[in-house]
């Protein structure tokens, strides 16, 4: 089905070049770059993927952005996780429609808007952040995405629980299905996790550094063996090619190591 473009929509200008303008739609409200400008009206009532041109004449597709091009283009608060490392988190955390998933910390909520989409109508995601500043941030990138962007899935997206806590004090909630962690320090929230996720429930943890790694699953292995069991720790690189002519080759920047990937498992203990 079609569905027009609308005021208050947020959406990309990509020009010729591949360059990327965000704008929220506004009637009467003008864009203005350095090949020109665009009124907003021209927008309002076009398909999703038509082309338009500034009064200079320069080529602009209009589109609705991709959860991945808006996390590009979004305020950061903090250090956000990789598109490519949240794909692969989806999957290794087996985040399913219906599934309450908790995680820890929110960042500038990347992480938590393809949470919200995988859940579903019927699933939640607890969100932990100890930090107002990175809360308040996330929230608005949020809201605006689930808000302004019509292809964000706004009636399919999951009930977001947000508590301004530090996660290494405690976790209110129990049988949760998933717990993800993205803190330094990770192995100090074990025992909290322990109490919180159910049986068969996974643990996935988010870690740059290979020592943060090696002490978690040390301290996995020395107080928590009966409870746990490790199933993988990886790694995601990912590496764009371009086309040029006749010439095809692997383009000059490599996105690859951003953080491990630890995935454990959690089991009733032996009777």
């Amino acid at each position: 089905m079609v569905v027009p473009i609308t005021e208050g929509e947020l959406v990309h200008l990509l020009d010729r070049r591949g360059r990327r303008y965000q704008i929220l739609v506004k009637a009467g409200a003008t864009f203005r770059f350095s090949r020109g400008s665009l009124v907003h009206d021209e927008l309002i009532g076009l398909e999703d993927g038509s082309v338009v041109k500034s009064d200079h004449g320069e080529r602009l597709i209009v589109i609705r952005p991709t959860l991945e091009e808006y996390i590009a283009k979004m305020r950061k608060g903090s250090q956000i996780i990789y598109p490519k490392d949240i794909a692969a988190i989806l999957m290794f955390a087996d985040i399913y429609p219906g599934a309450r998933v908790l995680e820890a910390g929110i960042g500038s909520g990347a992480l938590t808007m393809a949470l919200l989409r995988a859940v579903g109508p019927h699933g939640a995601v607890i969100s932990y952040e100890r930090r107002p500043d990175f809360l308040a941030v996330a929230r608005s990138n949020i809201e605006t995405f689930f808000g302004a962007v019509a292809s964000a899935g706004t009636e399919g997206s999951g009930k977001l629980i947000v508590r301004e806590k530090d996660v290494y004090e405690g976790i209110e909630e129990r049988d949760i299905d998933r717990v993800l962690l993205d803190l330094q320090e990770p192995w100090k929230a074990l025992k909290h996790v322990d109490a919180a996720l159910r049986n068969g429930g996974i643990l996935l943890c988010y870690n740059p550094t290979v020592l943060q790694i090696f002490k978690l699953s040390k301290r996995l292995a020395l107080q928590f063996e009966e409870r746990f069991s490790v199933t993988g720790i990886y790694e995601v690189a990912l590496r764009g090619w371009e086309i040029k002519g006749r010439s095809i080759r692997p383009e000059n920047r490599m996105v690859a190591h951003t953080g491990f990937i630890f995935i454990a498992r959690k089991f009733a203990p032996t009777a």
